[in-house]
């Protein structure tokens, strides 16, 4: 049998908590902590949280965000929340046009601390709700709840409004409100809204609740029940060899094509560039006494050119794609380059500074085709 507890945020005497829990279909008890849990027991439970301890937001990422999703939901809130991102707990809703998304946000600590005074007391939920979130969302609503006013539904608001503040904002509101509660609220415009009569709030709540923001996202989700240590440490072990497995030989696989394409268009443009040096018997060798022969016709920024192709390619240079290079005395080099992976350019990057250059990547952007960066190296 399904069963829900809330926690009011109107606190009475020393307890921290007014708690109401019920059963679907079965009436409304209030009590304390304590007395939930005894009525409650050990059974799972939905956890139902008050509005006022989170904030809602409507965010919009970039396309394709994937498994980047809640690195892109931190970077759209970073300046919309005063707190710390790493101090506050993000809960997002489902994807919508594959860009635009809801998110719940409360602080990380109370939320743990509020999770530990329940478990102390034998009580686990499954799942975590806000109550405002928890208005069936067939259309925008207005409940009464605890001696306020939730508003959600369909709108885009999810927000808990004393009675007095529901009066200094009601011009505000959206006008296609369904109001549900015991009594219409006081509004001046009072001719204007739809009521309904609710007496069963907690039951509207309950329905509601299986198309809310589920909290138990990140480190509150819950892990389900480990039946041996040592067979979990032995999965664990093998998944972690296998990837590194894979890992190594997708590597090397990768390593190999793109030398195999780099060598054969090395082959081609040598054979283009200089057709009547004969055949090719050691193209690195050959590549190397022509480009001392250059350096020794052309000293200068041509010997500097040849000594940075020579420690490119000691530093996996062929992982990169060069796109533009310039040089400027007294600075060193500006090289504009792209490659599949961050890690290929952070490769490169240890690869010169481990060849004694001065190496260092900014500007870098990832895109369809991978990522792009502009690397300096210095005189």
């Amino acid at each position: 049998m399904s069963q829900w507890l809330y926690l009011s945020p109107h606190a009475s005497g020393a307890a921290p908590w007014r708690c109401c829990w019920w059963q679907a279909g079965g009436p409304l008890h209030q009590g304390d902590l304590q007395q939930a849990a005894a009525e409650l027991g050990p059974q799972p439970l939905t956890l139902l949280l008050p509005m006022e301890m989170a904030s809602h937001h409507q965010v919009s990422v970039p396309a394709r965000s994937g498994r980047w999703l809640r690195q892109a939901l931190h970077s759209a809130l970073e300046e919309q929340l005063i707190d710390e991102l790493e101090s506050l707990h993000l809960a997002h809703g489902p994807l919508k046009d594959k860009r635009h998304c809801p998110v719940l946000v409360l602080n990380r600590q109370r939320l743990s601390h509020c999770l530990g005074q329940l478990a102390e007391l034998g009580l686990h939920p499954s799942r975590i709700h806000v109550d405002a979130d928890c208005l069936p969302q067939d259309q925008p609503r207005a409940l009464a709840w605890d001696g306020r006013w939730l508003l959600g539904g369909s709108a885009p608001l999810r927000l808990a409004l004393a009675v007095d503040e529901l009066g200094a904002l009601g011009p505000r509101l959206p006008a296609e409100l369904i109001w549900q509660g015991p009594q219409p609220p006081a509004l001046e415009r009072a001719d204007a809204f739809h009521w309904q009569a609710e007496e069963r709030p907690w039951d509207c709540l309950s329905q509601g609740s299986q198309q809310a923001i589920d909290l138990c996202q990140g480190e509150f989700q819950r892990r389900p029940r480990q039946a041996s240590p040592w067979r979990l440490a032995l999965v664990v072990l093998l998944l972690a060899g296998g990837a590194q497995l894979l890992q190594n030989v997708g590597h090397r696989w990768y390593l190999e094509h793109q030398s195999e394409q780099l060598q054969a268009r090395s082959l081609a443009l040598w054979q283009q560039r200089f057709a009547d040096e004969g055949p090719v018997t050691d193209l690195a060798a050959q590549i190397h006494a022509k480009q001392q022969q250059e350096v020794e016709e052309q000293p200068g920024s041509a010997h500097k050119l040849s000594r940075l192709a020579e420690q490119w390619s000691l530093s996996h240079g062929a992982l990169v794609l060069v796109h533009r290079l310039d040089y400027q005395a007294g600075e060193g080099w500006s090289l504009q380059v792209s490659a599949p992976a961050f890690a290929d350019l952070q490769q490169l990057r240890e690869g010169l500074i481990a060849q004694g250059l001065d190496a260092s990547t900014d500007s870098s952007v990832r895109d369809t085709a991978g990522v792009s960066a502009r690397l300096q190296i210095k005189e």
